[in-house]
């Protein structure tokens, strides 16, 4: 969304026979209750579709928003414990890799059995192609992917916590001279809602990253190998050792275990000679999976203030929401919704978080990004009538 920004396994899915519709609603009205005891308020949890049980930790359901607000469907995944986990998908796996469907990510993800979509993203114009350019930062298996690209909100999908902006920095060490990098992986010159970011600094570019790195005047790309230190260069807490190889004015794709780095004239790394050590130090608290949306909801049982000014939030949209419960248990919830129109409102997400236990939750990418796939289906109504191609998800992986 341009804002800003057949079966589970281990689960049985099936729909409700008359004869144990009264059973089948004990179970599940148990399983809420279970997290529920810190609500304030109280969902109505079945729906009177399909209900999904897990026999395994995993629960899939609908619940009524009307006591809340909201008139459009709900749907919610919950899980405790170690038989599942979130990871963070890419589109392509890449970055600034295109666009993909959250339910795409998932099929081709070993152990996925539910996705959602992820943060916003930047769409370039009608007629060009779509990077799908990430707007927060990523951290991914303990690498940083994706530095944010404005003040923008992250999520620890480890810690259950969320901040006001990821904690980040990574410095080359060249001829004793300390460069700090300005930027990873993003596509620069940003133009994103009304933002238009300049071509500045020292901008580092990994493997990972799908484009070409940028060719401007005044600007030289330096290319290194790894030589030593972990497996990925931008792994954080680490130091990775580099050789300098070569340089262009060009634009050009970053190789298989190698480094870009896009400097000014006039930097330490025009000293360079072929075959020169430099060290790249990249250091982070933010925990090993990380990524970005856009607001922070709850905060440790601390509802966070509306922005008034904020249309996206006060009017209703579709919706898609991570959280915690206070005993650790994990949520995903979307809320269906047509722009400004219909959905949910923050006051009223807040509403439906907290009826569910919720005291830690970010706002994800919504509108016609708003994905919640499970049972092997996209079980949203997603506003545009089909699944929306996005650039991050949010995979729930059983343990093998």
């Amino acid at each position: 969304m341009k804002q800003r920004p057949a079966t589970i396994r281990g689960a049985l899915v099936h729909p409700v026979p008359r004869g144990a519709r009264v059973v089948v609603i004990l179970v599940v009205a148990l399983s809420a209750f279970i997290i529920t005891l810190t609500a304030n308020a109280h969902a109505s949890i079945v729906s009177r579709n399909t209900v999904t049980i897990s026999q395994t930790g995993l629960h899939v359901f609908s619940i009524n928003g009307r006591q809340f607000g909201v008139t459009t469907a709900i749907h919610v995944l919950t899980f405790n414990g170690s038989q599942y986990s979130i990871a963070l998908g890419l589109a392509h796996q890449a970055i600034d890799g295109g666009l993909q469907t959250p339910s795409s990510m998932c099929q081709s993800t070993p152990n996925c059995v539910a996705a959602v979509n992820g943060d916003y993203f930047d769409l370039n114009t009608t007629g060009s192609p779509g990077p799908g350019d990430e707007v927060g930062g990523i951290i991914q298996d303990c690498v940083l992917l994706h530095s944010p690209e404005i003040s923008h909100q992250q999520v620890d999908l480890d810690g259950h916590s969320v901040s006001t902006g990821l904690n980040w920095s990574s410095t080359l060490t060249v001829n004793n001279v300390s460069v700090p990098i300005t930027a990873i992986n993003q596509e620069l010159p940003l133009s994103y809602s009304n933002v238009s970011l300049p071509l500045t600094g020292t901008l580092l570019f990994t493997t990972p990253y799908a484009l070409p790195t940028p060719a401007f005047g005044g600007r030289t790309t330096y290319e290194f190998t790894q030589v030593g230190g972990t497996s990925s260069p931008t792994t954080i807490n680490t130091t990775a050792t580099l050789d300098y190889v070569g340089e262009t004015t060009g634009a050009v794709r970053v190789g298989a275990g190698d480094v870009d780095v896009s400097a000014p004239l006039g930097s330490p790394l025009a000293e360079l000679q072929m075959g020169d050590a430099v060290s790249l130090a990249t250091t982070s608290m933010a925990g090993c999976n990380n990524i970005g949306g856009h607001p922070i909801l709850i905060d440790q049982g601390v509802v966070a203030p509306i922005n008034q000014a904020d249309a996206f939030m006060v009017k209703p949209y579709a919706r898609t929401v991570i959280g915690w419960t206070a005993t650790g248990v994990t949520v995903l919830m979307t809320v269906d919704g047509k722009d400004a129109v219909s959905g949910a409102t923050a006051h009223q997400l807040d509403s439906v978080l907290e009826s569910l236990g919720v005291v830690t939750a970010l706002d994800l990418d919504g509108g016609n990004s708003t994905t919640f796939f499970a049972s092997g289906r996209v079980l949203n109504k997603p506003s545009q009538g089909t699944e929306h191609p996005v650039s991050t998800a949010l995979l729930v992986i059983a343990a093998p």
